[in-house]
């Protein structure tokens, strides 16, 4: 299981929002400089947004 933090990263949750994507629902899994990776809790998926103008790549 992966261990969830209390303290979840604002600017991570608001490139999440600005993606279209539920910050309830995904969890930061790498931040990079370029791109964040966000993963599904409850089903697995794992999407990468591109920092640059918020698309999912």
């Amino acid at each position: 299981m992966i261990g969830v933090s209390t303290e979840r990263d604002p600017a991570g949750i608001k490139l999440m929002r600005r993606a279209g994507l539920n910050p309830a629902q995904y969890i930061a899994i790498t931040n990079k400089e370029t791109y964040l990776d966000a993963m599904n809790w409850k089903t697995g998926e794992t999407v990468r947004i591109s920092k640059a103008d918020a698309s999912i790549m």
